[in-house]
């Protein structure tokens, strides 16, 4: 049955897209390709009133509401069945405040477009007479969009030194389940301003824009990609394990990966990759232990500058797959040699080269020190994380690759604390509530109940009215 879009069109300045329109099954398409919801239609905003006028027409007509973004939510909740999408991918604004040293934007753009506004075009002479760009609190996939990112958290190479996503934001415009447009900081609904920081997707309003600060970052830095053979994995397990154990300089970002090399269909390979924050000449020492590890297969470690590093990761990201992506914070003592081996057995089993195993969330510095309940974001003492993530093409081959991860966490559970970060979001978890706040979920409640007491803002993630 059609729905009767006249009034909205009336008033709609972005796109309406519906699945008797040519463009909707590009529009409905995610990054998880495993995802096949079919929403009655998607409202493609272009500014902060059609974002009101898609939810108010989704209220009218009795129909659920789900937010895209970038299209990258894990479990698939940026759409819903039968419902109503409010796409907020196409508000992709960026204003630099450069003497203030923050960047306000879009919840749709992605974190290398903001860069090349604050990093690449902006410079300044720092006091140790380098020339500094301002980066923000980015990840690696630039599709990956800045809202979906730092409200669920935000872990990226810049976090040990200068915290999450979430710790960066500062202001946000915020559009509620009654349309009104709020504007939320430390002093205007400090509330929702706390819940934002962390949970931001959990249903209580659709972003409009965000505010972060900025932090200050060498033109030219060292990072890169360094690999070896899989052979060698419990050793590099090892070294990575130690690699922040008593560190008292915090600017070095390195994450672990099991992969394949050449990717897909070559052999399976242990790497490092990331670079170190602070200047170029300071980076030798903090290197060392990575460099102890001997003759790698290759290594492009050197330097580079952080936006052509953060690029060239990027475009190693495959789209188009089938995915199923879980995972966990080890417990202090966890990531050690019994969950080596289990890691290891379970990795040279994998069916898809598409697949792989990724540390790509790193706490600990700036992070730790930021308490489990000054914002929504409660993980904040765990050091490593997890991630099994299973990827395939063919629905021929789903039910294999399912097996697969399914049995790989299982068999690594007793390793694991039992939380889950919000942004890899699993459909799996009984207790997702618990997972993914843990003490802070009655917080969120009541913060649910002030901002969305009709629950609007419905999923079946989405923090429940007390």
């Amino acid at each position: 049955m059609r729905l009767d879009l006249a009034g909205l069109r009336d008033t709609f300045h972005g796109t309406l897209v519906t699945p008797y329109d040519p463009g909707y099954e590009a529009a409905r398409v995610l990054f998880n390709t495993r995802v096949r919801t079919r929403p009655a239609l998607i409202a493609q905003c272009a500014d902060t009133a059609d974002v009101a006028a898609a939810i108010g027409f989704a209220r009218a007509a009795g129909l659920p509401l789900a937010v895209r973004g970038g299209g990258h939510h894990a479990a698939g909740l940026s759409l819903v069945e039968g419902g109503v999408v409010v796409d907020v991918g196409g508000l992709r604004s960026i204003s630099l405040d450069a003497q203030a040293r923050t960047v306000t934007v879009g919840p749709g753009v992605g974190w290398r477009d903001i860069d090349k506004v604050t990093y690449v075009a902006h410079s300044f002479t720092g006091d140790d007479g380098l020339e500094y760009g301002l980066a923000g609190p980015g990840g690696e996939c630039p599709t990956v969009s800045n809202a979906g990112y730092s409200l669920g958290g935000g872990y990226g190479p810049l976090g040990r030194t200068y915290g999450l996503g979430c710790d960066h934001i500062v202001a946000a415009e915020v559009v509620d389940a009654d349309g009104t447009v709020l504007t939320v900081s430390q002093d205007e609904h400090p509330d929702l301003f706390w819940a934002l920081r962390g949970a931001g997707g959990a249903g209580f309003g659709v972003v409009t824009s965000l505010t972060y600060r900025l932090n200050p970052l060498p033109k030219t830095v060292v990072g890169g990609v360094i690999a070896w053979p899989v052979a060698r994995a419990e050793e590099v397990f090892r070294a990575y394990r130690d690699l922040y154990d008593g560190r008292t300089d915090e600017r070095l970002a390195f994450c672990l990966l099991l992969t394949t090399e050449p990717y897909p269909d070559g052999e399976q390979v242990v790497v490092m990759y990331g670079l170190y924050v602070g200047p170029p000449g300071e980076a030798a020492e903090a290197l060392k232990p990575i460099e102890a590890l001997g003759e790698p297969l290759f290594s492009s470690i050197g330097e580079t500058s952080y936006f052509d590093l953060m690029q060239g990761m990027g475009e190693e990201i495959v789209y188009g797959l089938q995915s199923k992506w879980l995972g966990g914070y080890f417990t202090p003592d966890g990531f050690d040699e019994p969950a080596f081996a289990t890691i290891l057995d379970s990795f040279r089993r994998m069916p898809s080269g598409y697949s792989m195993v990724r540390f790509d969330l790193l706490g600990g510095g700036a992070i730790g020190r930021v308490a489990p309940d000054a914002t929504a974001f409660v993980h904040r003492a765990p050091l490593h994380y997890i991630s099994v993530i299973a990827q395939w093409q063919g629905d021929e081959e789903t039910d294999r690759n399912v097996a697969w991860v399914d049995d790989f966490v299982e068999r690594l559970a007793p390793h694991l604390t039992g939380e889950v970060y919000q942004n890899y979001a699993s459909r799996d978890l009984t207790d997702w509530a618990g997972a993914y706040y843990g003490a802070n979920y009655p917080r969120l409640q009541q913060v649910k109940q002030r901002y969305d007491p009709q629950d609007v803002f419905h999923t079946p993630q989405s923090v429940r009215l007390p």
